[in-house]
């Protein structure tokens, strides 16, 4: 798969079950970190900020729907 640039966060399906990172396919726990998103605001008050994931193996960047 091709590479994203840096400021394009893909957006994939939420799945039932283990996450997974879409590009490379890694699925330990410990390999997909979780951070807050700021750009995807959930709701205004109280303030409530989506969550996006980093790959700790190849680096792709993702958010679930």
């Amino acid at each position: 798969m091709a590479e994203a640039p840096e400021d394009e966060i893909l957006t994939v399906a939420k799945t039932e079950g283990r996450r997974v990172c879409p590009n490379c396919g890694e699925e330990n726990p410990h390999m997909i970190h979780e951070s807050t998103d700021k750009n995807n605001i959930i709701m205004d008050y109280p303030r409530v900020y989506g969550k996006k994931y980093k790959c700790g193996r190849c680096g792709t960047e993702w958010r679930e729907k």
